[in-house]
């Protein structure tokens, strides 16, 4: 009798619960809104919903000061469910404390100023996408990104 590896076991137990899904590429993210949604109307007539997340970054740990800032790295998100890119537009402000999750894809395109070839790595949203609004940009109330996770966990 073979001996099962402990990936077949759990790729087994995945295939049981009925939960096997691409998790390779997907990104889930809780942040704060950067810049506000933007639609783009395509050349196909399809419609893509544009804005950025700020999340806190990483940061060099070896240095002990209480005073440096943390960094934000800032996440470009691409909605191209309809329903979720007009969710986005009604509900999104600045600053607003946001909840996504959805697929890392790199978009190439050729720049045409310097004739070079541009990878853009991004958060597509599609059919199976998730926005959730955790805190308005426009209330007075200032919670941590902590805090707000901890609902959500």
């Amino acid at each position: 009798m073979r001996r099962m590896t402990w990936v077949a076991k759990v790729m087994m137990n995945l295939k049981f619960l009925g939960k096997i899904r691409n998790i390779n590429s997907e990104a889930i993210i809780c942040g704060k809104v950067g810049r506000v949604p933007v639609q783009k109307i395509l050349s196909n007539g399809h419609t893509v919903t544009v804005f950025t997340i700020g999340t806190g970054g990483m940061f060099d740990q070896r240095i002990v000061d209480d005073n440096l800032p943390m960094p934000a790295q800032w996440h470009r998100i691409a909605v191209h469910n309809e329903e979720l890119g007009a969710y986005a537009v009604q509900k999104l402000v600045k600053n607003a404390a946001v909840y996504v999750e959805g697929d890392i894809e790199t978009r190439v395109y050729n720049d045409r100023v310097n004739d070079q070839v541009k990878n853009i790595p991004e958060i597509c949203l599609r059919r199976d996408g998730k926005i959730c609004l955790l805190q308005s940009g426009e209330s007075d109330v200032s919670k941590s990104l902590d805090e707000l996770r901890e609902g959500l966990f």
